[in-house]
C-alpha cells in the first residue's frame, strides 16, 4: 500500500496511478498542477478542472475522469456552485460502465460520482445503488483477502454517505455512518476529508441534542484547521456552531458564532453565504425583527440557488416561507412552502424532513387561522414522521411554536410519547393553552414539604449545604411569579455578612447551581431579582399554594391536598421551618381538602379513605375528627363513630390539643357515647 501523503500536502503519487504523465500532454500537465492546488485553493482547482475538461471535447482515457475527481472535490471543499458539475456528471454516467482502471482510480471516481449526486442530482434513480458501492468500501476491513483500500477514499465515502443520509430523512442510519467515520478518520491524512468528518459529526450531534458534544466536535475541527492551516472549513463550523446556539436560543452565543462566520465564508462559498444568511434571519426573527428577518432570508435562498445543491434550497424556502406565514403573508408563504416540497420531492424517500418541517408549519399556522381540522391533521401526520425517524431537532427551531403543538398533541393524544420526548429533551416550556400541566414534563422538581428533596431530569440530585439552602429559598419567598429579590435572598441566607460580600456569595451560589443543574434555564435573573422559572420547575410549595388561592376545586386537588398533609408532617430542614408557616399552613390545606371532600358529593365508600388519610395526617385537627365521626354517623355505622371518637380523644391527648369541644360531643352523643 502507498504511504499516505503528510497532512495538506498534495498526494504526487495520485497522478501516475492514473497513467499521467508531467509533459506528455499540456491538458494532462494543467489538471496535474489542479489536483496538486486541491489542498490549499479548491475552489481554483474545481474551476480549471471544469475548463480542461471542456477543451477535452469527450476524449477517452482517464484525463476526463480526473477533471471529474478533481472538480467535484473542489467544488464540495469550497461548497461553492454545483451548476458547472453536470457535463463532467453526465459523462461520467454515459462511460463508467465501460471504464478499465485500476481498482483506486475506480474507487475514487465512484465516491466522488456519488458525492455530486447528493449535492446535484438526489432524485437520480441509481443514487441507492451508488451509496450501497460507497458504504462497502467503507465497510471494507484490513484483513479481508481484497488490498486495502484508500482511508482517504473511504473517509470521503463515508462523509458523502452521511450527509446524503441526513438529507433523505435517515437520522439512526446517519449517526451510525458517522461513528465509522470516526474511525476512519485516525487513520486518514487527507485534511480536508477530515475537516469535512469533523462537521458531519457536530452536525449529527445537533440533530439528537447531543450539545456538549456537538461543541466539542467544532471545537477539535477548528483547532485541526489552526494546526495544519486549511482554514476553508472554518466558515462551516462557525455555521455549526451558530445553528447550535440558535437551537438553544441562545442569542448573545449566536451573535458571536455569526461574527465569525462573517468574515471567515467567502463569497463565492455560495453554501456557506447562504448558511450565514440563514442563520441571521433566524437571529432576528427570534428578535421579532421581522423586516430585517426576511431580508436575510431572501438573500438565503437566492445564494442557495446559485450554488445548484438541492437540499439546502428546500430547507431556505421553508425559513422564508415560516417567515411570510408569521406576518400573515399566506400567498407568498403558501408559495414558499410549494416550492420547498417540489424540492423535497427531488429526494430519496419524499424528503422525509421537509415533510416534517412542512407539516409542523402547516399545522402551527392552521391553528392560528382557526382551521382546526386541518391543524390537527398535519399534526398528527407530522408528528408521526418525527416519531418513525426519530427527529428531534430542525432549523428554525421556534421553542414556542413547537410547545404549542406538543401542548395541543398531549391535550387531543396524537403521539403524546413523541410529544413528550420533545418537551423533554427540548427543555420546552408549557403554553398557556395547554389544558392537562399533569401531562407535561419539568425537568426540575423541588419536594419543600418533604425535607427539601431534588431531582433533575428524574434522577436524584444531591446538592452542597449552601446550594440547597439557596434552592430552597428561591421556592419559598417567592412571589406569585417565582421571583425574589436579592437583597431579600442575601439577607436570609448570609444574615451575619455585609450587603456586598452577601451578594457576592449569592453570585457564586447561582453560577454553582446552574452547573449542578447543567442549564442556565431554570435560574432567571433580572434586575433585583432572581427566581426559579415555573414553566421548567415543579414545586410542591408552589402546586400547593395554588390549589388553596383556588375558589373552584379541580380534579386531583384532593389527592395533591392529602399528599402535601402527608409529607409535611415531618419536615426538619431548619432553613424550611423558618421561612414557611407550617402550622397555618397544614390548616388551611386540612380545611381545603374538607370543602374539596364536600363540594365533590362522592360516594360514601369513596369519601371514607379520604377522611382516614387526612386525620392520619393531621390527628390534631378537630375539624377532620368531626368530619369523619359525622361522615359515620350519618351512614348509621355507629360502632365505626364510637372508634373514632376514642381515636379522636387519644389524638387530642398526645397532641397536647385539649378535650373535644362541645360541637364534637354533641356530634358524638348522636352516637349513643356519652
Amino acid at each position: 500500500m502507498k504511504t499516505p501523503p503528510a497532512i495538506g500536502q498534495p498526494d504526487r503519487e495520485l497522478p501516475d496511478a492514473w497513467g499521467v504523465r508531467i509533459g506528455s500532454d499540456p491538458v494532462a500537465d494543467v489538471l496535474v498542477d489542479a489536483y496538486e492546488r486541491l489542498g490549499s485553493e479548491p475552489l481554483a482547482a474545481a474551476r480549471i478542472a471544469e475548463h480542461c475538461f471542456s477543451e477535452l471535447g469527450g476524449a477517452g482515457g482517464l484525463l476526463p475522469y480526473l477533471a471529474f475527481v478533481i472538480a467535484v472535490s473542489g467544488r464540495i471543499q469550497s461548497l461553492s456552485d454545483f451548476h458547472g458539475l453536470d457535463p463532467l456528471m453526465g459523462y461520467v454516467e454515459q462511460h463508467r460502465a465501460a471504464l478499465r482502471a485500476p481498482e483506486a482510480v475506480l474507487d475514487r471516481i465512484d465516491v466522488c460520482y456519488f458525492g455530486s449526486l447528493v449535492f446535484r442530482r438526489p432524485d437520480h434513480p441509481s443514487i441507492g445503488r451508488w451509496a450501497t458501492r460507497c458504504e462497502r468500501l467503507v465497510d471494507a476491513e484490513p484483513d479481508s483477502p481484497q488490498p486495502e483500500r484508500d482511508p482517504d477514499v473511504r473517509l470521503a465515502a463515508a462523509n458523502y454517505l452521511v450527509l446524503y443520509r441526513i438529507w433523505s430523512g435517515d437520522l439512526i442510519g446517519a449517526e451510525v455512518l458517522a461513528s465509522r467515520a470516526a474511525a476512519l478518520r485516525d487513520r486518514s491524512l487527507e485534511v480536508h476529508a477530515r475537516l469535512l468528518c469533523h462537521s458531519m459529526n457536530s452536525m449529527i450531534l445537533r440533530l439528537f441534542l447531543r450539545y456538549e458534544a456537538c461543541l466539542h466536535e467544532i471545537r477539535e475541527g477548528l483547532r485541526l484547521a489552526q494546526d495544519t492551516g486549511v482554514r476553508i472549513w472554518d466558515s462551516h463550523f462557525h455555521m455549526q456552531g451558530a445553528f447550535l446556539a440558535l437551537t438553544r436560543e441562545n442569542l448573545v452565543e449566536a451573535r458571536e458564532w455569526l461574527e465569525l462566520m462573517a468574515v471567515s465564508a467567502a463569497p463565492e462559498h455560495y453554501l456557506d453565504r447562504s448558511g450565514y444568511h440563514y442563520c441571521r434571519a433566524w437571529l432576528h426573527a427570534l428578535l421579532h425583527e421581522m423586516p430585517l428577518a426576511e431580508r436575510h432570508a431572501r438573500e438565503s435562498v437566492e445564494l442557495a440557488q446559485c450554488s445548484g445543491a438541492v437540499f439546502p434550497q428546500a430547507i431556505t424556502h421553508v425559513g422564508l416561507a415560516q417567515l411570510h406565514l408569521e406576518q400573515r403573508h399566506v400567498g407568498s408563504g403558501l408559495y414558499h412552502l410549494v416550492r420547498a416540497r417540489r424540492i423535497g420531492r427531488r429526494m430519496e424517500t419524499g424528503g422525509l424532513p421537509i415533510q416534517f418541517i412542512r407539516g409542523l408549519l402547516t399545522a402551527h399556522f392552521s391553528f392560528r387561522l382557526g382551521m382546526q381540522g386541518r391543524g390537527y391533521r398535519a399534526l398528527r401526520q407530522a408528528f408521526r414522521i418525527g416519531r418513525e425517524q426519530h427527529y428531534l431537532n430542525f432549523p428554525w427551531w421556534r421553542a414556542d411554536l413547537v410547545s404549542g403543538l406538543c401542548a395541543r398533541a398531549l391535550d387531543a393524544g396524537i403521539e403524546t410519547d413523541y410529544a413528550l420526548t420533545l418537551v423533554r429533551l427540548r427543555r420546552l416550556r408549557p403554553p398557556v393553552s395547554l389544558k392537562r400541566h399533569d401531562r407535561w414534563y419539568f425537568p426540575l422538581h423541588v419536594d419543600v414539604l418533604s425535607g427539601g428533596r431534588v431531582r433533575i431530569d428524574d434522577r436524584e440530585l444531591r446538592l452542597g449545604r449552601q446550594s440547597l439552602a439557596l434552592l430552597l429559598a428561591l421556592c419559598c419567598l417567592a412571589d406569585a411569579e417565582g421571583w425574589v429579590e436579592r437583597d431579600r435572598l442575601a439577607r436570609v441566607l448570609w444574615p451575619d455578612s455585609t450587603l456586598e460580600r452577601a451578594q457576592q456569595a449569592l453570585d457564586t451560589g447561582v453560577h454553582r447551581m446552574r452547573r449542578k443543574f447543567g442549564t442556565e434555564r431554570l435560574v432567571r435573573s433580572r434586575t433585583g431579582g432572581l427566581g426559579l422559572d415555573p414553566g421548567y420547575c415543579r414545586i410542591d410549595y408552589w402546586r400547593l399554594q395554588q390549589v388553596l388561592q383556588r375558589s373552584a376545586p379541580r380534579a386531583g386537588d384532593l389527592a395533591l391536598l392529602t399528599d402535601a398533609l402527608e409529607r409535611s408532617r415531618d419536615v426538619s430542614h431548619p432553613l424550611i421551618a423558618s421561612l414557611v408557616p407550617l402550622d397555618s399552613l397544614r390548616e388551611r390545606t386540612a380545611t381545603k381538602a374538607l370543602t374539596v371532600i364536600q363540594v365533590a358529593r362522592m360516594p360514601s365508600a369513596e369519601e371514607r379513605p379520604w377522611l382516614e388519610r387526612l386525620v392520619l395526617a393531621n390527628p390534631g385537627n378537630e375539624r377532620l375528627w368531626q368530619a369523619l365521626i359525622r361522615h359515620h354517623v350519618e351512614q348509621g355505622m355507629m360502632n365505626e363513630a364510637v372508634a373514632a371518637w376514642e381515636r379522636c380523644c387519644q389524638a387530642l391527648g398526645r397532641q397536647a390539643a385539649g378535650e373535644p369541644s362541645p360541637a364534637l360531643r354533641v356530634l358524638i352523643g348522636r352516637a349513643g357515647t356519652p
